[in-house]
């Protein structure tokens, strides 16, 4: 008797907790229908023209020796400074690069009978100094250009652009949203349906700021009679653009 209780007792514990492979559970796999939605991109840009200016300079010198040649670069480089700082150009504004000092070599070739020998001789050294300056004095550009390669200090390029790039893209990114919206609600209205929730908000391909030059027409320079020669720096305008694409639900009528 207490042999059989025993055993039906671990029957039914068996089958509550459905023993063996069986004890696996099932769950149902429901699918739910996708959120029909609709995605609008938004652009606006504007064109503005620059306030800042940034210059890139090069300062080189030679000599004899490494030491004559730093002595020679020092004195160019600080006459460059001198202009700078006359120009109200402030030392934080100004960023250095250098120096640098290497040799110089020539290659000589000496001929012994047929046959060519090649060998290398050092003829000195060469030193060289990177200056980039940053002003907001646009309209000094004319002047300070010249005097900056009267002090040897060679020029190698002039790069416009915003102070206050980064705030006017995240007011065009607003209004980017807004007429992504627009456009999508308006779309979606035509349709006989009406917009929902937002879903996402993205910036395609999120490279950051897109900024584009624009030329400005070359005004005719008066003559030399009238007025001072000076060097025309024509900045022209940068163009700001921003895009963002926004998922919209549509809701059925």
């Amino acid at each position: 008797m207490g042999r059989r209780a025993t055993a039906a007792g671990r029957l039914l514990l068996c089958g509550a907790f459905l023993c063996g492979p069986l004890s696996v559970p099932v769950r149902a796999q429901v699918s739910v229908p996708p959120t029909p939605a609709m995605e609008s991109v938004g652009q606006v840009r504007e064109m503005l023209a620059p306030d800042r200016a940034g210059i890139a300079l090069r300062i080189e010198a030679t000599g004899a020796t490494a030491e004559a040649a730093s002595r020679s670069l020092a004195a160019k480089v600080n006459r460059v400074l001198g202009v700078v700082t006359a120009a109200g150009i402030a030392e934080a504004d100004t960023e250095s690069d250098g120096p640098t000092v290497q040799e110089l070599y020539e290659t000589v070739r000496d001929e012994r009978g047929r046959e060519q020998i090649e060998k290398r001789r050092r003829t000195g050294y060469s030193a060289a100094y990177g200056l980039t300056l940053t002003t907001s004095n646009l309209a000094g550009l004319p002047e300070l250009l010249p005097r900056l390669s009267e002090a040897e200090g060679l020029v190698s390029g002039v790069e416009f652009s915003l102070s206050d790039a980064r705030s006017r893209l995240l007011a065009l990114e607003e209004r980017a949203v807004k007429d992504a919206l627009e456009r999508a609600g308006r779309l979606i209205a035509a349709s006989g349906a009406r917009p929902g929730r937002i879903l996402a908000i993205a910036i395609p391909g999120d490279e950051g700021m897109d900024m584009r030059r624009a030329g400005r027409p070359m005004k005719a320079a008066a003559p030399a009679a009238d007025r001072e020669i000076r060097l025309p720096i024509r900045p022209g305008r940068i163009t700001i653009e921003a895009r963002v694409s926004v998922t919209v639900e549509i809701v059925a009528p």
